[in-house]
């Protein structure tokens, strides 16, 4: 289905959120370019700050909750000033605790009061109906807490400028849907802002557009077949079903890596360089890999402030084995007050402590397997058994964005197969009913083809795009610009990763 150009001048016309998808947040941040490399160097992270707090604030919804925010970034550089300063244990680990219970605190009262007054009973916790999560809780508390923590492990300078500290906890381009930064990276980038250089613009720019692509040409016209499917599963065949998680797992990686895209690319253009978030994680040999790629930020957060401290590998087998569970647990969590969620992590990080218990077996019997000595079999085997336990696993996480019984999903996978034929027939007729129709299906095959090509091996799409030949650049850059044009979904802004 072609965009007119009606919808199009509707679309911008209409009064728009602060998405960074919306009109309004490219007219915003480019202004913000514009005064940032007009000012000195030593006043761009002030009026980054400013810039910051204005993107937070202009939601009505935010607007009452900004003390949140401010009183998050309050707290952990005083305990960080503290435990820095501070020589005596009692007083640094107070202060330590002071912070994580401030941070865990804000957490559970946000996103979880109402799991726990369900789980509780109305008896001891009543349930708020009306409790609005702030924008980026879960991102700006853990990269706040990263820091206090680092301090405490004396991994990182204490931080004496608080305006300086406040960028780092709120740096707009990060606040939606990370990555969620650490301090010791991006210390060093605020207290010295970089010059202007084109070279870094262009490519900071590109980026930004590759990430448009990603999530307004691909993830969200995808989301209008699965979302039709996970909508009304009941209804709904095997193979769709099938073919709707598959397509999910593809429409969450277009959708949330194409967020962290156009953040990186926007932090670019301003002189800073952030954490890359996704490593061509579809490529992953193994579940461990997989994870080791996919959400880098949140996976590292995880493995560094929960894993090592529970004693990571380090310990006995069956406690180690319960370290990765438990991780994977947090993380199903830190996704949203569901036990879908909850199912999700907990399915994952079975999957992952099986896949370490059977590593040393699995070589053996990889050894002595003649399939395996063609390399390339052992290498697609291994990333299709990756991949679809990856999709399987995600059942619990699309059945809790769309409110749907993962089980019953499970269960009907298994009906309605009439052979290659009936079920490719029966996969494209609701492919075409949900508006997947027209040109784009070409689109969208071609567009994720593209993504992950260029994307092959972890490669920088900026760097890529700058290393070839001038023809080549310009045709992807006219391509990928005329893509968002004529078969962007204008008006789905929502990221999926926004709400966590």
């Amino acid at each position: 289905m072609t965009i007119t150009w009606e919808q199009v001048l509707a679309f911008l016309g209409t009064d728009q959120t602060m998405s960074i998808t919306s009109l309004l947040f490219v007219v915003f941040f480019a202004a913000a370019a514009l005064i940032h490399y007009a000012l000195p160097r030593v006043a761009r992270p002030y009026f980054l700050l400013i810039a910051s707090y204005v993107f937070f604030c202009y939601d009505p919804v935010n607007r009452p909750l900004v003390w949140v925010l401010a009183g998050a970034t309050l707290l952990t550089w005083l305990c960080g000033l503290v435990i820095g300063r501070s020589k005596n244990r009692a007083v640094r680990v107070t202060a330590l605790l002071a912070a994580i219970g401030g941070g865990v605190g804000v957490l559970v009262y946000y996103k979880y009061w109402n799991l726990l007054a369900d789980t509780l009973g109305g008896g001891l916790l009543a349930r708020r109906e009306n409790l609005i999560a702030p924008l980026g809780l879960s991102y700006f508390t853990f990269a706040a807490l990263s820091y206090t923590i680092n301090v405490y492990k004396r991994r990182c300078i204490v931080s004496t400028n608080p305006f300086h500290y406040a960028l780092f906890v709120s740096f707009f381009p990060t606040l939606i849907n990370g990555p969620i930064e650490r301090y010791p990276q991006l210390r060093p980038q605020i207290q010295k802002s970089r010059r202007f250089s084109y070279n870094r613009c262009a490519g900071g720019a590109f980026r930004m557009l590759w990430g448009y692509a990603k999530k307004m040409v691909l993830a969200d016209n995808l989301s209008r077949y699965v979302s039709l499917v996970y909508g009304d599963p009941a209804a709904m065949s095997g193979p769709n079903l099938v073919a709707a998680t598959v397509l999910f797992a593809i429409q969450l990686y277009m959708d949330f890596s194409g967020c962290c895209d156009i953040a990186l690319g926007a932090a670019r253009i301003l002189g800073y360089d952030l954490i890359e978030n996704f490593d061509s994680p579809f490529e992953s040999r193994s579940f461990g890999e997989f994870w080791r790629r996919w959400h880098v930020s949140m996976t590292g957060w995880f493995r560094d402030y929960v894993y090592f401290s529970l004693g990571g590998s380090r310990c006995a087998p069956w406690r180690h084995y319960l370290n990765i569970v438990i991780v994977f647990l947090c993380s199903g969590l830190w996704h949203g007050a569901d036990w879908r969620y909850v199912a999700w992590g907990l399915a994952c990080g079975l999957i992952s402590a099986f896949g370490v218990l059977t590593a040393k077996v699995r070589r053996r019997l990889g050894a002595r397997n003649p399939l395996y000595r063609a390399a390339w079999f052992k290498t697609v085997w291994q990333v299709l058994c990756t991949n679809a336990l990856f999709c399987l696993t995600l059942v619990f996480f699309a059945s809790a964005l769309y409110g749907t019984d993962p089980f019953a999903i499970y269960a009907a996978m298994f009906d309605g197969w009439q052979g290659l034929a009936g079920s490719w027939a029966q996969v494209t007729r609701l492919l075409f009913d949900s508006g997947i129709d027209g040109r784009l299906p070409v689109v969208l095959w071609f567009g994720c083809f593209l993504v992950f090509a260029v994307e092959h091996a972890g490669q920088n799409v900026a760097l890529w795009v700058r290393r070839q030949v001038w023809p080549l650049r310009w045709t992807l850059y006219y391509t990928v610009a005329a893509a968002v044009l004529f078969f962007a979904a204008f008006g789905q802004s929502a990221f999926i990763y926004q709400q966590f």
